[in-house]
């Protein structure tokens, strides 16, 4: 029989690369969700009336949310971003009846059983979770999607349908191939959670990465950062080491004629080592997020995308909690880390690097 239905026996590879890609990945599990988690794949009608029956109004109020829509519908709405002014189901909470909410100019639909979703809102539903998702591969994603090639025969699989000019469904092939997999939204909540983390990690890397500017910005490239690490490694004094390697730092580091019992040049020494010291640690962390990834995702990753839809599904090989013991180890590192750069400021350091350089001169005219 000619092969033309998208299926796992054929297209099991196609279907593995496509979801490597994180820009097909969310569009396509965004859409599965948008389907499975919050219209129940059609199977409520009485919940698909009672979300018409609020697209229709002029102005929709909270409390024709809680008269129409149930709990679960609302947690899911807002979780997913549907509600343009509500960022949490405790912000909803917290608002009177009378409140208006505001959906956007354009929202899902349905039509003949067909959920149709606009490429803005599924856009900003995914960057809302993905921030390094950028409109333009989000936009490239959409056109691949719309025409893989099959890999064993002369055919097209789409596994999204465009309507009209903006809106786009989950065509059925591949909704049903990733339903036979688990609780997908599950596990695409497990990867907001650790991509919450990276963020948060990148945040503080930035934040300390700018202060060590400072000092010297030769001190955040790549080859410096690595000798950094090398001198800790050896257990050898950061600064000499630079200087035995022959990095060519600023003149503040030519501390030579410098008193070391000298109070700013012990400040700031201090300080400086800090810094380093923490961006090592930093760097340590990041290498233990990218093994959280690397269990789904990338070149080295442990799982296809479907086999780890599985496994967190059933908590195969205790999946789930490894990867909640990992994250709240990497959280108490951040908030130690944080607590040591509690009371650095950009200002207090500028100010520091201005003093020791003062003296540098002195100590040059001396």
């Amino acid at each position: 029989m000619e092969h033309k239905k998208l299926s796992l026996e054929k297209d099991l590879n196609l279907i593995d690369k496509t979801l490597d890609d994180k820009n097909m990945r969310y569009i396509l599990l965004f859409l599965y969700v948008i389907r499975n988690d919050l219209f129940k794949d059609f199977n409520d009608k009485q919940l698909i009336e009672s979300y018409e029956r609020v697209l229709i109004l002029d102005d929709i109020y909270k409390s024709n949310i809680l008269q129409f829509w149930d709990r679960e519908f609302i947690e899911i709405s807002i979780d997913l971003g549907l509600f343009k002014n509500i960022r949490s189901i405790r912000e909803f909470d917290q608002k009177d009846d009378d409140f208006i909410i505001k959906l956007g100019e354009e929202t899902a639909t349905i039509e003949n059983d067909i959920i149709m979703v606009p490429d803005d809102t599924l856009y900003i539903m995914i960057n809302k979770k993905f921030k390094t998702i950028t409109r333009r591969d989000f936009n490239l994603a959409l056109t691949k999607l719309k025409g893989l090639k099959c890999e064993v025969a002369n055919v097209i699989h789409p596994f999204i349908f465009q309507i009209g000019d903006h809106d786009f469904t989950i065509s059925d092939d591949i909704y049903y191939i990733l339903d036979q997999y688990g609780n997908i939204y599950q596990a695409i909540k497990i990867e907001i959670t650790i991509q919450g983390f990276y963020e948060r990690f990148i945040e503080i890397r930035n934040d300390i990465e700018k202060m060590l500017q400072i000092f010297d910005p030769t001190l955040i490239s790549e080859p410096v950062k690595r000798k950094i690490q090398s001198a800790c490694e050896k257990n050898k004094d950061i600064i000499s080491y630079l200087r035995e390697e022959k990095i060519k730092l600023s003149n503040k580091f030519d501390i030579d004629k410098i008193e070391k019992d000298n109070e700013i040049y012990k400040i700031w020494k201090e300080k400086l080592l800090l810094l380093l010291n923490l961006n090592i640690e930093l760097n340590n962390l990041e290498k233990n997020l990218d093994q959280l990834k690397n269990i789904y995702s990338g070149k080295n990753k442990k799982y296809s995308y479907l086999q780890f839809i599985e496994k967190v599904s059933f908590n195969e090989e205790n999946i789930l909690t490894d990867i909640q013991t990992k994250l709240i180890k990497f959280r108490e590192d951040i908030i130690e880390i944080k607590s040591k750069m509690a009371s650095e400021t950009k200002k207090d350091l500028k100010l520091l690097n201005l003093d020791y350089e003062r003296l540098i001169v002195m100590s040059d005219d001396d």
